[in-house]
Formats: C-alpha cells, structure tokens, sequence
C-alpha cells in the first residue's frame, strides 16, 4: 500500500510503514484511516521508519501513542528519526516513554 505521505512494506516479522514529508495535521488526517487499517489487519510487529520526515505534528504524535496501544502486544517501535523530529518527541515527553532512546 502507498499514499502520499507512507508506504507499506512486508517483512518477515511484521509491517515496515515508510514515512515522507511534513506530517502536519491535514497529512495526519489524511492518511489516518488507511494507515490504522492497515495497523489492524497486521500480524507481528510495527515499524514506523522516519528517515525522510521532516516535520511532525501533535496529530502525528496522537498516531504514534494510537498504533503504540494497539500493537503493544506484537511490538511497536520507530527509526531513523531525523534530529528536528527528534526534538518533538523529546518535548512531547514521548522518546523515553516509547522506549526510543533504547533504539535511536
């Protein structure tokens, strides 16, 4: 599957969401539906990779903590996370409570 702003990708264990751009509210909104069915049919773990993300916004964060609840079980975790987008989960409160110092 591919939208606008990510695209989906098997792995042997679980789904690889490849994000781009500027995850503003709009994008967010955008793309949410789509993305969370996508969430839901998956079997194994989520991985959210950032590396041509430029911006994100509070709505995004709200995808992450929403795809973190439901996926707690098979495991949920993000890479590549640029340094400006890092500085927004660090604010946020969200990079040690997501475990991503672990893996960042």
């Amino acid at each position: 599957m591919s939208t606008e702003h990510f695209s989906v990708e098997s792995t042997e264990s679980g789904q690889l969401f490849i994000f781009q751009g500027q995850l503003h509210a709009a994008a967010c909104g955008a793309m949410s539906d789509d993305l969370m069915a996508v969430v839901e049919e998956s079997e194994g773990p989520i991985v959210f990779d950032l590396a041509s993300v430029t911006f994100v916004a509070s709505s995004f964060l709200r995808v992450v903590l929403t795809v973190n609840r439901a996926k707690a079980r098979d495991g949920f975790s993000i890479i590549n996370i640029q340094p400006d987008v890092k500085k927004v989960f660090k604010m946020a409160g969200l990079w040690d409570a997501l475990g991503l110092a672990k893996t960042n």
